[in-house]
């Protein structure tokens, strides 16, 4: 486990959820004290640099939680040392740093996965299912919608490297918002070009607190995506809607209403829990692996979201409808 900051306690609790032939053997941390926190809750051994745990031979397979400026550094070093590779998302914050990362990975030939959890997301996958099987007809629009205030452990404390633009690579969108972008993706296709408006609400934050795009996919249909970190309380809203031409899904946490007209609250379709999705997750890599099991999605699909957030801030300095690819 390389980063040991407020990601790494999540991950540790779906390895030991879900990843049963799975053992965290090693823990690097620039801050002493933090990889030696982790190594207490797991017998690992800790480390402060990556390369002295690759001397070491500490390891097989890491799981890499950096800021996103230290990805490209961490990323090339396990993969050219021939180990596995579980990459937190984004990949990096440029296109040109994720090519000289997937270009490592293929001349390693290990396993190499970008950690996007929405991809495993209970409530997100039943209502691709829904929408495979026509529940609502074709789909004309949908919305995602993440607003909260920051959240302590990722915003606050000793190291708050979200607040940084540098080591995010922007703000919001390319951070938090990719959970919010792969599914659109996965329900309506690739995003063709977006129209996007930035804000700073929060005024600690050097980059976009708020992110409101409209994202036109290569089916025609256009969806609205909204990612804020609010200074104040929110409310609770669904993250997701879809609306066809025979209903809507309603995607809550939690649970899936579908309104089809058969009920007039509307149905709910199974239930759910967003940190399952990190179980999923870590279940998947740890298949590919050990079984050589193909992952649910490629580590270059990661690059949708990358570059939809990367044509949302062109589209917010232009004013214009920004192509994605």
């Amino acid at each position: 486990m390389v980063g040991c900051g407020a990601i790494a306690r999540w991950h540790l609790e779906a390895i030991g959820r879900a990843a049963v032939r799975t053992d965290v053997t090693a823990v690097v941390d620039v801050l002493p004290e933090r990889a030696h926190a982790l190594a207490s809750a797991t017998g690992a051994e800790p480390y402060t640099d990556i390369e002295d745990a690759l001397d070491a031979d500490a390891f097989d397979a890491a799981l890499v939680m950096v800021p996103h400026d230290r990805h490209e550094a961490a990323a090339v070093a396990v993969l050219t040392a021939g180990r596995h590779l579980l990459l937190e998302k984004p990949m990096a914050p440029t296109l040109e740093a994720c090519g000289r990362i997937l270009a490592a990975a293929h001349k390693a030939g290990t396993v190499f996965m970008v950690a996007e959890n929405a991809q495993y997301w209970p409530e997100v996958l039943t209502a691709k299912r829904l929408v495979e099987e026509g529940a609502i007809g074709d789909v004309i629009t949908a919305r995602s919608w993440h607003c909260a205030a920051p959240m302590e452990e990722f915003y606050q404390g000793e190291d708050p490297w979200r607040l940084s633009a540098v080591a995010t690579g922007g703000g919001i969108a390319i951070d938090a918002g990719s959970h919010w972008l792969r599914p659109l993706r996965m329900w309506l296709g690739e995003i063709k070009d977006v129209v996007a408006a930035t804000a700073r609400p929060v005024d600690a934050m050097e980059g976009e607190s708020l992110c409101r795009a409209l994202c036109r996919f290569d089916t025609g249909v256009v969806a609205s995506f909204d990612a804020i970190l609010s200074p104040g309380p929110t409310a609770p809203v669904a993250p997701f809607q879809l609306t066809g031409t025979r209903g809507e899904i309603v995607v809550e946490h939690g649970r899936v209403v579908l309104h089809d007209g058969s009920e007039v609250r509307g149905m709910v379709i199974g239930g759910g829990n967003y940190f399952k999705s990190y179980e999923a997750q870590i279940a998947d890599f740890e298949a590919a692996v050990l079984d050589g099991v193909t992952p649910a999605a490629s580590a270059e699909y990661a690059l949708g979201e990358l570059r939809a957030a990367l044509a949302m801030y062109r589209s917010a300095q232009t004013g214009r409808w920004e192509s994605v690819w």
